[in-house]
């Protein structure tokens, strides 16, 4: 029951429960009987089903047309100054503001904030993901294998350096059986990288690839990566990174570095 007609926080409670549908079939009965009897809380039930219903439609709308992410202005909920004033109303007031902060809903001074749930994270994949997934495309590939081929070695050098920013001289990698049999220009990370490729006589294929670093990199030794298929060893200079790309049955450490003199 009410008390000079306000309701006690406890009851009110029990009201926004017996609303969702929380409370025990007695205890539902209980609130029905409790409604029957007096006016107060026969409001109260049918002010907290409005409430529901304003939110659901906001919910609804936000879902059919999220608005902008804005920093809030700042909502100032006080409390009443008059101890006697009915807790209802206050408390409905604060589960108002929040539901309608949370939805990016909102009325005059009060900005617009959406509190959305987190959209799945993706790890980037870096340049050397890309380089793999090149290698073992273009590795098949045959009488395609290359877009500029070898005899235009001075040309590719001028075209690869101005196009990507990485000055380099072809490496020889006679002495280790592969013979230079031209380059591609490939795009890794959203920047243009230099190709360069070479074959042995059992048609292994292995690729010298670099990519600008802009002169702020730091300097890294030559370092194995296992990509399965795919083996690499990569080193790095301020300039630009470097990488031996080949199959998994090629020893790439010898080969890299002499390529890290050479290029």
């Amino acid at each position: 029951m009410t008390t000079n007609g306000v309701i006690s926080e406890a009851l009110l409670d029990r009201l926004s429960a017996y609303v969702d549908g929380e409370l025990p079939p007695g205890e539902m009965a209980e609130i029905e009987a409790l409604a029957a009897e007096d006016a107060g809380v026969r409001a109260e039930i049918a002010a907290l089903r409005a409430l529901d219903i304003d939110i659901a439609a906001a919910f609804e709308a936000d879902l059919a047309d999220p608005p902008a992410i804005e920093l809030p202005e700042m909502a100032i909920l006080a409390q009443p100054a008059n101890e006697n004033a009915p807790p209802a109303s206050w408390w409905r007031s604060i589960a108002a503001a929040l539901a309608f902060l949370a939805i990016g809903a909102g009325a005059g001074g009060l900005g617009v904030w959406t509190m959305q749930p987190e959209a799945p994270v993706q790890m980037a994949r870096g340049w050397l993901d890309n380089v793999a997934d090149y290698h073992r495309v273009y590795a098949a590939q045959g009488r395609h294998l290359v877009e500029v081929a070898a005899d235009e070695r001075d040309h590719i050098e001028t075209w690869l350096a101005a196009t990507t920013g990485v000055e380099f001289t072809t490496p020889d990698l006679a002495p280790f059986g592969f013979e230079y049999r031209g380059a591609r220009l490939l795009v890794a990370a959203g920047k243009p990288v230099i190709q360069l490729i070479y074959t042995n006589e059992a048609g292994a294929v292995v690729a010298i690839c670099a990519i600008d670093r802009g002169g702020d990199g730091a300097v890294n030794p030559i370092s194995p990566r296992d990509f399965g298929d795919i083996t690499m060893a990569t080193w790095s200079t301020p300039d630009a990174a470097y990488v031996v790309v080949g199959p998994e049955n090629v020893d790439l450490a010898p080969i890299a570095e002499q390529v890290s003199t050479e290029i």
